[in-house]
């Protein structure tokens, strides 16, 4: 990578782990003007293929331990930051986008040499923020530094822990790609591995992890489920939980009817399987996912959580965290009633094209420079 890049993005790693923060990245690289010079770093190591769209991508293949530097790594650590700082500077890039406050801290602390460089940290997910980070981004050049998040709610809960300005640069996708790109349904099911004979389906998408929510799915979906041997919840990603969840199943009386089908780097592609979609997260920096389940056309049952109130604004009700027996009526009534209504009403209360409208215009203007 020699001098005079336009933009330069770097993220904290590859891998299905990080897919949907590579997603959102490519989105907004997609917004530079069209002959603009485009790198990724990667800093640990990992596929990010999704950033080849729009650019080269390099992974800088740095271990866990030296990117944390704990203990006698710590030296490491220090001296991989200054020589990565140092590669940036030569390049003296246009933009530099970083990956939230993990790829910040990592590097805006040895940036000295930028001449004129507009540096833009992007916030992905909740944290809490240590008193050294909230004053590294306080005091760093208000003329050199732009804060964002992926909506609003994540943008005031970081502007009231760090005390400056987070613009609010919401999430969107393009309705007629998204549409554009969808498998049929018969193809999706094919592809995630269902019987052809299987009856409805309820899908969810998101890692395996406690915070989102997918025992409580499976505990609220078991009535149903054994009332209805024909259908099926599957769930899309891969994750810590999965023996977790496969265990549950199995004590519920349900594992034959509970697919866990590991990650799909495209998995919006395949929504198109699901008769009803269900997220059931406990905290989502956007959650994404209910935004392409409702261009898709497909229902959603979510949590009652600030960032999914900011996507459907309206009068569609959203569930309570964590009580399944809410959960287990909802999608009882969901699966009598009528799917097409609930996904009509759904898609009027997110506006994708205004969305997309207000998204496009956000990052172009803070690509213009």
């Amino acid at each position: 990578m020699a001098g005079g890049m336009d933009i330069l993005n770097v993220v904290w790693s590859g891998g299905p782990a990080f897919s949907s923060i590579h997603m959102v990245h490519r989105s907004i690289l997609g917004f530079s003007a069209a002959d603009s010079r485009i790198a990724t770093l990667v800093l640990a190591e990992g596929d990010a293929g999704v950033l080849a769209e729009v650019g080269d991508v390099t992974a800088l293949g740095l271990a866990s331990r030296r990117l944390k530097g704990k203990g006698r790594y710590a030296c490491c650590r220090y001296f991989d930051r200054r020589a990565l700082a140092k590669r940036i500077e030569r390049m003296q890039p246009r933009f530099l986008i970083l990956d939230g406050m993990g790829v910040a801290g990592y590097l805006l602390p040895f940036l000295h040499g930028l001449a004129g460089t507009q540096v833009i940290v992007v916030f992905h997910g909740s944290k809490t923020f240590k008193p050294a980070e909230a004053a590294m981004l306080r005091n760093y050049s208000s003329e050199l530094l732009t804060l964002v998040a992926v909506s609003q709610t994540l943008a005031n809960e970081v502007q009231g822990q760090i005390g400056r300005h987070v613009h609010n640069g919401r999430l969107a996708l393009d309705p007629d790609g998204l549409r554009g790109s969808l498998e049929s349904c018969a193809t999706a099911r094919r592809v995630l591995g269902l019987p052809e004979q299987v009856g409805r389906v309820i899908g969810a998408i998101g890692r395996l992890v406690p915070e989102k929510g997918f025992a409580l799915l499976l505990e609220a979906g078991a009535l149903w489920l054994r009332e209805h041997p024909d259908d099926c919840l599957v769930i899309v990603g891969e994750g810590d939980e999965h023996a977790r969840l496969l265990a549950l199943a199995r004590e519920l009386g349900i594992s034959g009817q509970v697919h866990l089908v590991g990650h799909h780097p495209q998995a919006s592609r395949l929504l198109l399987a699901f008769d009803l979609v269900c997220l059931p997260s406990e905290q989502e920096g956007f959650g994404l996912v209910l935004s392409e389940a409702v261009i898709a056309g497909v229902p959603v049952l979510a949590s009652d959580l600030a960032v999914f109130r900011e996507q459907l604004p309206g009068d569609v009700p959203l569930l309570p965290v964590a009580q399944p027996m809410v959960w287990s009526k909802a999608i009882d009534k969901a699966l009598r009633g009528d799917l097409s209504a609930l996904a009509a009403s759904q898609y009027q209360q997110l506006s994708p094209e205004v969305s997309w409208e207000r998204f496009s215009q956000f990052y172009r203007h803070l690509l213009a420079g």
